[in-house]
């Protein structure tokens, strides 16, 4: 990111007219051999260059220190603390400072000290600033501060160079907060548990006793009615994992920048990230086309801050195909688990991820397949999808038996997600 040139106000006022003066003055008492006049002009001429010394001396005597938040969400408020301190044996009056914040549109920002700062005094201000550009990883600076003299004569500046970083994480737009059960969208694992048996509380079947079978199981009464033994069966406890596949490939990209279907990708998953972890649930994260960006399913705010470093940083840039990603990983998804993958509408005809959706579908596995719109994002790659391509693509996964959410463009996601996935 290039840097921002700092622009500094002029002073009020300029020592020439002194300078012009004492010019004159010494000039007439030389002409006329007038001692006074003379001594006069000295003092004008020589009092800018004192004053103008001594400003430089006391300049080198200051330490800058600027500080704010490592963190914030888009659209968060920052506030930067300014603070400056005078290690000098001289005064400075009415010290400026600049600042570049590279997260907001009017980066420079101005922070005024009203009065004069004492040898050995430290004075802190501060200003607040609003991240309004997208995700990503920011440098603020470059810093700089100007003193001034009483007179307005000069001003003195000094850079300090940039060395402060600020994260912007996508905003969180928590899914679902109303209802009791599941990781991600609520409704997706409403009914994982009666899909098998386990040692959960809640019952699910009776079937007839097989060797091996606990005594505890045995349904006694059900047993003396049929005259054979009958046992109880369980629902299975669904784990709670949820497993987040993003689209990282550049050739199914739609869209062109906070508008494309990559961003809309994000921000869901930091909201179902967001979600889960407020539940207690697991959070696997796994992005195509770069094999690093990956996280092992864990629970937790360290688990919510390590997607947000992975999300923060992540671009669509990458070679390897969602497909691909999704046979490498589809082994490490848990029956009773979620999974939800975003999918472009350029994917409808891979019938190849069709099937591992299918395949982890017959796994008792909950898939909510999220797919873009094509027909509200501006088309990046030629020749763009159809018209109602996306529509059809959500509409054929969903006689698949799959839960799916078609995302327009800057679409409510709190509001697609509250309901059943159509």
């Amino acid at each position: 990111m290039t840097s921002t040139p700092l622009k500094f106000k002029a002073n009020c006022s300029s020592f020439f007219a002194v300078a012009a003066l004492g010019a004159i003055a010494l000039m007439a008492g030389i002409y006329h051999w007038r001692a006074g006049a003379a001594a006069l002009g000295c003092v004008f001429l020589l009092g800018p260059i004192a004053v103008y010394s001594l400003l430089r001396l006391s300049l080198r005597g200051l330490r800058i220190h600027v500080e704010q938040q490592p963190s914030a969400f888009e659209g968060d408020p920052v506030d930067v603390q300014v603070r400056i301190e005078n290690c000098s044996r001289l005064p400075v009056f009415y010290p400026e400072v600049l600042d570049i914040f590279g997260p907001e549109i009017h980066s420079q920002k101005r922070v005024l000290f009203e009065d004069r700062i004492l040898p050995g005094e430290c004075v802190e201000r501060s200003y607040r600033a609003f991240c309004m550009l997208p995700r990503g990883i920011y440098s603020l600076g470059p810093t700089a501060v100007a003193v001034s003299d009483p007179f307005g004569w000069f001003q003195i500046r000094r850079s300090i160079p940039a060395e402060r970083r600020l994260k912007v994480y996508p905003r969180i737009q928590r899914f679902g907060a109303d209802r009791p059960l599941g990781v991600a969208v609520t409704h997706l694992l409403s009914d994982v548990t009666h899909r098998g048996v386990g040692e959960s509380a809640e019952f699910a079947m009776v079937r007839e006793y097989r060797s091996g079978d606990p005594l505890r199981r045995i349904h006694w009464g059900l047993t003396a009615h049929l005259g054979n033994p009958v046992v109880r069966e369980f629902a299975r406890s669904t784990m709670g994992d949820l497993n987040i596949f993003l689209d990282a490939c550049r050739s199914s990209l739609v869209g062109i920048g906070r508008s494309s279907s990559f961003e809309h990708s994000v921000k869901i998953a930091a909201g179902l990230a967001g979600s889960a972890i407020a539940r207690g649930h697991r959070i696997q994260l796994a992005v195509s086309g770069d094999p690093s960006l990956r996280l092992r399913p864990q629970s937790g705010a360290a688990q919510l801050q390590r997607i947000l470093d992975v999300l923060v940083q992540v671009k669509p840039t990458g070679e390897t195909p969602l497909r691909e990603l999704l046979e490498q990983r589809a082994a490490e998804v848990r029956p009773g688990s979620t999974v939800v993958v975003m999918l472009s509408p350029l994917l409808a005809a891979d019938a190849d991820l069709e099937a591992i959706l299918l395949r982890w579908r017959r796994l008792c596995v909950q898939v909510l397949a999220v797919v873009f719109d094509a027909a509200t994002f501006r088309p990046l790659w030629e020749p763009a999808p159809e018209t109602r391509e996306s529509e059809r693509f959500a509409a054929r996964l969903r006689s698949l038996g799959l839960r799916t959410c078609l995302v327009p463009c800057a679409a409510d996601l709190g509001a697609v997600f509250s309901g059943d996935g159509r």
